[in-house]
């Protein structure tokens, strides 16, 4: 039993370290290969990550504001996730942008989205969601924003798995061998996922419940869109869904701090 309890508690340590070398530049050390299987299991650890970065993220805020202004440091911070993550989740949303918006065929808007180029509609799309993200962190008293950095990033990462539960995979298999994509996720996977609300209820619990139920209205018009426009989902689906859903987390603490 306490074999089976050590072996266990090993694998979800291995797919920790997977999510955490896949979706962020923290170095794992020893960890450079895994199986597909893996990939899809270490979802569950997604939202666990985003927790991990909004606290590095918030860590670097509280360790700036004393020595330099609010909106230099807000920018210093985005720049700084966008380095901790290699901006993995920025790049997809400029691929979709370019896609969506420069072709009305579907196969040309995949086509567009396997290119390693941005276009115009991904340069205005990226830009909109980091000034967004700018204005928004702004307009809040010093106080809010490392908690709402911690609840953007935990709470967005959620989307894009439920994106994954509802919508099939549609994306181009030869390309997802040279940049793998978890292509399916379980109930147990989303369960452990959905345990990062746990301590967000604890310390924020109406703000947290409003952002939550938001985002599912979020989830039902993410998937249509994708539905309508390319069938399903593919991975740079996902990095769109979780960039259009921090921007509204962030609209959402915004809109019950301020008027609090």
């Amino acid at each position: 039993m306490t074999t089976d309890v050590h072996s266990q508690l090993l694998r979800e340590v291995r797919r920790l370290r997977i999510a955490l070398m896949y979706f962020t530049r923290i170095p794992v050390g020893g960890l450079s290969v895994w199986t597909p299987s893996e990939l899809n299991n270490a979802m569950r650890y997604f939202p666990w990550v985003g927790i991990l970065v909004g606290l590095a993220c918030s860590g670097i805020f509280l360790l700036l504001i004393p020595w330099l202004p609010v909106q230099a440091v807000i920018v210093l911070v985005l720049v700084s996730h966008c380095l901790l993550t290699g901006c993995f989740h920025e790049d997809g949303l400029a691929d979709v942008c370019d896609g969506f918006g420069g072709a009305f065929d579907r196969s040309e808007k995949m086509q567009i989205m396997k290119d390693s180029r941005v276009g115009t509609y991904g340069v205005v799309g990226l830009w909109s969601v980091l000034m967004l993200k700018f204005a928004l962190l702004s307009a809040l008293p010093i106080a809010m924003i490392p908690p709402l950095l911690l609840l953007a990033h935990g709470l967005s990462r959620l989307v894009p798995l439920s994106v994954m539960c509802l919508l099939s995979y549609v994306g181009d298999p030869e390309e997802s061998r040279v940049k793998p994509v978890a292509e399916s996720i379980t109930s147990i996977d989303l369960s452990v996922a959905g345990l990062v609300v746990v301590p967000l209820l604890w310390f924020w619990p109406i703000a947290t419940l409003v952002m939550l139920f938001t985002l599912l209205l979020l989830i039902i018009v993410l998937c249509q869109l994708a539905n309508r426009q390319i069938g399903g989902y593919t991975g740079d689906y996902l990095g769109f869904s979780q960039q259009i859903s921090e921007v509204v987390v962030y609209i959402v603490g915004v809109s019950l701090w301020i008027s609090a």
